[in-house]
């Protein structure tokens, strides 16, 4: 039994050393497609890390609903890193797709 509590005790040591970037996180996407409906391109990343999705086929809804991330042109990828609750932190913002699926390949 105590080598039990020992065990328990260096597994909490260890996770409890572990940064919140080293730990599996979930994130959201937001996708401004504008005239090319690239929507398609990212539901096969939606699932157990990729929690919310959204699809915004207008630049300027997307400029009115997200001002603070001065989304300049269509198409845009914005990744979030969901921190809890209502938090999130923006991890990539790009108009290239290419990046924004090898990036959510490396990171889910």
């Amino acid at each position: 039994m105590r080598y039990l509590n020992i065990v328990y005790l260096v597994l909490l040591m260890i996770l409890a050393s572990c940064s919140p970037e080293e730990q599996p996180g979930t994130y959201s996407l937001i996708i401004v497609s504008g005239e090319e409906n690239i929507s398609e391109t990212f539901t096969k990343y939606i699932g157990v890390s990729l929690i919310e999705y959204e699809h915004l086929t207008s630049l300027e809804a997307a400029q009115v609903k997200y001002p603070n991330y001065d989304i300049e042109k269509a198409p845009a990828i914005l990744i979030f890193r969901d921190n809890g609750a209502e938090l999130k932190k923006l991890q990539l913002k790009t108009y290239d797709i290419e990046e924004a699926k090898e990036w959510l390949e490396d990171t889910l």
